[in-house]
């Protein structure tokens, strides 16, 4: 028997043409290549960096992570039998495989792009990129845990881009898989990328991305030390992957306008808990099947605001350096939860593209936030004004994940327990955002979200706001407490500058769903609240009017008569007097008696 859940939701979409030659391509975001993290890697600079997503960002392996206690052995295992690898449980990160010879119950089923008119064109697998994984480990479907891939290429000609028509895609299952009772997963990552593959020289590893042995102390590691490392920023390419071997890099493309993308997923073990997307218009469904779930995604991209900017420490204004640790160049509200030991584990480790220093003019100090990071939109609201308030670049993204336990950690129950898979989904297109579900303000009873982008966009254009918010009406009672009557909601959009209008807001619950969209307002950052109420059901009380009344009528009955009863008689006697008395129960009269 199936068991399905189907929902959708919308996000505003931002479109930019590009010319070329006399044609117009409509992209999501920045048109054409995309762009690329600049390679300032000199000693004496500080970086700041706000991007959702990453060069060369997933990889496959299965690590015993007591193997790692010594830097200088090789951590990873080639399956969960592995005679080196010991430990009851093991860490494991797997890029899914096509389904296939490699794994018919964790796998990629299909992907492709989805008409105007709902008709899906299937995308043609072309290659893994790179061949197979430098961390490549054995599926155990007894186990369910996933094969050790690498991520895929597909050919799509119904969805050709600037770079193309290949597409990348990289599922992603993280989680700890132990050897009595089985994987566990813990987080799901869910990508797609326009790309083409191009030749790249300046690659910085002569290996491919995962745990490798240091070759050099280029980086302020030891030689011989085992680390998980990835491509370098060349300052020319945006690689979501690479080949050393073949010296190629997967680089990423815009993506076109009007194109919805699907994905069809066989998994184990299913995502639970909460979600975060940046997709646009979402349509998901899990269908349980003999031995595996199914997962459906469609989905429209999203363009999402990068904000980045250098500065070489003398010309870094004060106000921004008030904000950074001296000794560590670290955030301070970060420094200030850290023991001194790791304080100076900080300060010896690697920093940025240098090893560490206590000098700012000695190291190349890298500040990459996570974007759901409260650390990172601190920092972000610090350095608007520094870039006039503007995004350095807009990337369009199609990406979908749960969120790990640091952003759920403070969330209620409601929104986390997975006992029943999937308990909500919230996206945004702005650069930071809360981390897990919006918080419930108990005072006010609403649930609340707070969001930071830049205000305008790379053309100077303001950047138009979304937010979406859909989970399931069950969690939503359990937060409130409500009973099974119809939940009702109001929303409202909050800055600095006081309440924002919303141009288009949509609440409401339908099939076991609530669902809340709004967009149209602006950043830099505001604060989205919802409120969710519920009447109390009426008392229904019935009104009687006494009626007029009605003339007595005489009715004619006709009455059976009684069959009679026989007459008896007694003699009673006074002195010398004596009486006859008759009927049908005779008694004497008082001072007579019966003879």
């Amino acid at each position: 028997m199936k068991k399905s859940v189907a929902f959708f939701f919308s996000l505003t979409l931002i479109f930019f043409t590009a010319a070329t030659g006399s044609a117009v391509i409509e992209t999501v975001g920045d048109p054409g290549r995309s762009w690329s993290i600049p390679n300032d890697a000199e000693r004496g600079m500080h970086v700041q960096e706000f991007i959702d997503s990453f060069p060369g960002e997933a990889v496959s392996y299965l690590v015993d992570n007591e193997l790692r206690k010594d830097p200088f052995i090789d951590p990873t295992c080639k399956s969960i039998a592995d005679a080196r690898c010991t430990s009851p449980s093991l860490q494991y990160s797997a890029l899914l495989p096509v389904c296939g010879p490699l794994s018919e119950l964790y796998c990629i089923e299909e992907f492709g792009v989805v008409s105007s008119t709902s008709e899906q064109s299937k995308g043609v697998f072309s290659r893994y990129f790179p061949n197979q994984a430098l961390n490549k480990f054995d599926a155990s479907e007894s186990l369910k845990l996933p094969y050790g891939s690498t991520g895929s290429i597909f050919d799509l000609p119904g969805a050709a881009h600037d770079g193309g028509t290949s597409y990348y895609v990289s599922i992603q299952t993280q989680g700890e898989v132990y050897k009595n009772s089985g994987a566990v997963l813990g987080q799901l990552d869910v990508r797609i990328y326009p790309v083409k593959l191009e030749p790249n020289d300046r690659l910085f590893n002569s290996v491919d991305s995962g745990f490798s042995s240091v070759t050099d102390g280029g980086g302020g590691n030891v030689p011989g030390t085992w680390l998980q490392a990835g491509f370098g920023f060349s300052g020319n390419s945006f690689c979501v992957a690479g080949s050393a071997k073949e010296k190629l890099c997967a680089q990423r493309y815009a993506f076109p306008a009007d194109k919805k993308f699907y994905l069809k997923l066989r998994m184990q073990n299913r995502p639970a808990g909460w979600m975060h997307g940046r997709i646009y218009k979402p349509e998901i469904s899990f269908n349980q099947e003999k031995g595996f779930y199914s997962f459906s995604i469609s989905a429209f991209p999203v363009a999402v605001p990068v904000v980045y900017k250098m500065y070489r420490y003398p010309e870094m204004p004060q106000a921004l350096k008030d904000i950074y640790d001296y000794r560590t160049g670290d955030y301070k509200p970060e420094v200030a939860l850290l023991t001194p030991e790791q304080i100076e584990n900080t300060v010896k480790g690697g920093c940025g593209r240098s090893k560490c220093s206590e000098d700012p003019l000695t190291r190349n100090k890298m500040i990459l936030p996570p974007p759901s990071s409260k650390f990172g939109m601190d920092q972000l609201k610090s350095w608007l004004p520094f870039v006039e308030d503007k995004a350095t670049a807009l990337l369009g993204t199609w990406s979908m994940r749960t969120l790990d336990n640091n952003e759920s950690r403070d969330a209620s129950r409601c929104f986390t327990d997975g006992s029943n898979g999937l308990t909500g989904v919230v996206t945004t297109n702005a650069t930071q955002y809360s981390g897990g579900p919006p918080t419930y303000n108990n005072s006010e009873g609403t649930l609340e979200y707070s969001v930071a982008a830049p205000h305008f966009t790379p053309q100077k254009q303001v950047f138009v706001g979304s937010y979406d918010l859909i989970m399931r009406s069950d969690v939503a009672r359990c937060v409130y407490g409500f009973s099974k009557a119809p939940i009702r909601a109001s929303l409202s959009i909050t800055s600095d500058q006081g309440d924002q209008k919303v141009e288009t807001e949509a609440l409401g619950e339908k099939d076991g769903w609530l669902y809340l969209s709004a967009s149209g307002f602006t950043y830099s950052a505001p604060t989205i609240k919802v409120k969710l109420t519920q009447e109390k059901p009426k008392e229904v009380v019935v009104e009687t009017k006494p009626e007029a009344a009605k003339p007595v009528e005489e009715v004619a009955v006709a009455v059976k008569p009684a069959t009679p009863k026989k007459s008896l008689s007694i003699i009673c006697a006074k002195g010398k007097v004596t009486k006859r008395v008759s009927g049908v129960n005779p008694k004497c009269p008082i001072g007579y008696r019966k003879k």
